[in-house]
């Protein structure tokens, strides 16, 4: 008779074995070009029902002050509308340069992203800065000793989106946190093979 147990654990393997498996970095460039992804797909709207508003009331204003040109109030009020038209206008490009601006001052970091058919795994690896002193947990040991965090997503639990740019392939959780997979770190054929997972399960 066949062993049950043996076929569970062989069908048990196979189920984890990765779809693929791949290490990254990211770039200033590519972690702006994500964010204009993520704001183009997520936060237009937004952005532009606050732009109509402001245009709107900069509208209603002007014909007040055609109306009625020595009422001083309305002045000022077109001088606020001004400043929320540029700083609708600007507030996507300074959220991006806000964001690089602290990655760039924080520990550079390396990623591994292992992609199962059920669940995506994410590993982060804080490395020190170049001119950072580094404090060896073993002084015997030959290299540091650096725990990877862990994060770990389930299809079907959490709420993923897959989006894309021409630099990369991106991974959006509960539309906050965008993930970018660069390019240049994947072989053509994981990129077929990553992109055409992802959109069958997180598109459809």
């Amino acid at each position: 008779m066949p062993d049950f147990g043996e076929l569970a654990k062989s069908e048990k393997k196979k189920e984890a074995e990765p779809i693929a498996k791949f290490s990254y970095d990211n770039t200033p460039d590519e972690t702006d070009g994500a964010m204009k992804s993520f704001q183009k797909r997520f936060s237009r709207k937004r952005s532009r029902a606050q732009l109509i508003a402001y245009i709107l009331l900069s509208v209603a204003i002007i014909v007040g002050v055609v109306f009625n040109p020595t009422a001083v109030p309305l002045y000022f009020a077109m001088v606020f509308c001004l400043f929320g038209l540029y700083y609708n206008a600007t507030d996507q490009i300074r959220t991006r340069k806000r964001v690089i601006k602290a990655l760039e001052d924080m520990n550079p970091e390396e990623y591994c992203c292992t992609i199962y058919p059920d669940s995506i795994e994410l590993e982060t690896i804080i490395k020190p800065k170049v001119n950072e002193v580094e404090l060896k947990i073993d002084e015997e040991a030959d290299e540091e000793i650096i725990t990877p965090l862990k994060t770990v997503f389930k299809f079907g639990e959490d709420l993923l989106n897959f989006s894309e740019n021409d630099e990369s392939l991106l991974l959006i959780f509960n539309r906050r946190q965008i993930y970018c997979f660069p390019k240049r770190c994947l072989t053509a054929d994981q990129e077929e093979i990553i992109r055409d997972f992802l959109i069958e399960k997180l598109e459809n």
